[in-house]
């Protein structure tokens, strides 16, 4: 958050795009998921969004006062079993940057998850690596050079194409858009997008449409949407 740049208020929607609304624990388990959104100021400057939302158990003053009853009911009972009830909430941890390096964004929050809960290898708190590729691993400038780093035996690569591409030609997945639709649809779309005109895309992975977005958006370069 800063001072130049505040934080969105409708960030927590972007977050949990289901609803902030609805939002409540629940006892089924759910896979760690990554998904990406763009932020648009009013001066038309965008801020890239790669959320993980992991699924942690969740202890709050409720369940833990229906965990005392059970446990007293139970033990008044003989031969009765007590067993807990485990309860899960969603947890986001989100990226934010001005730069659209979302497979990069996406490897380093996964693999960062992986290194905080299933390694005793990390030597600094969570917040101490977010802070160093937030705040102390540059950007790359246009040209050949790179900025690597490496997080639990991954090999994270920024690096940016000369001035006159559209970085996302180095920084995003272009096989996924033509795995997701075939040529037809897609210079039907990129027709439309040069028309002004507007596309509606629809996905059963809320973590492709994103990307596809941009994807088309670059293919329109030089011109802008």
């Amino acid at each position: 958050d800063h001072a130049d740049q505040p934080l969105n208020l409708r960030l927590p929607q972007f977050c949990h795009p289901e609803g902030t609304d609805l939002i409540h624990p629940t006892t089924e388990y759910k896979m760690p998921r990554v998904h990406h959104f763009v932020l648009t100021d009013s001066a038309g400057g965008k801020q890239y969004g790669t959320a993980l939302t992991v699924f942690e158990e969740f202890k709050g003053k409720q369940q833990q006062q229906q965990s005392e009853i059970e446990r007293v009911s139970s033990s008044g009972s003989s031969g009765a079993k007590w067993q807990k009830k485990m309860y899960f909430a969603p947890r986001v941890l989100v990226l934010l940057s001005t730069w659209p390096y979302l497979t990069a964004f996406r490897t380093y929050l996964t693999q960062l998850y992986r290194l905080a809960t299933t390694t005793n290898v990390m030597t600094a708190p969570i917040e101490r690596y977010v802070q160093n590729i937030c705040s102390e691993v540059p950007a790359p400038p246009p040209g050949a050079f790179e900025v690597q780093l490496n997080i639990l035996g991954s090999k994270i690569r920024f690096w940016a194409p000369p001035a006159n591409q559209p970085i996302p030609y180095v920084s995003l997945p272009f096989k996924v858009l033509f795995e997701c639709l075939d040529i037809g649809n897609i210079l039907f779309a990129w027709y439309t997008l040069a028309c002004e005109q507007k596309v509606l895309l629809v996905s059963g992975q809320l973590s492709l449409l994103t990307v596809c977005s941009e994807i088309l958006n670059s293919l329109l370069f030089p011109m802008k949407w």
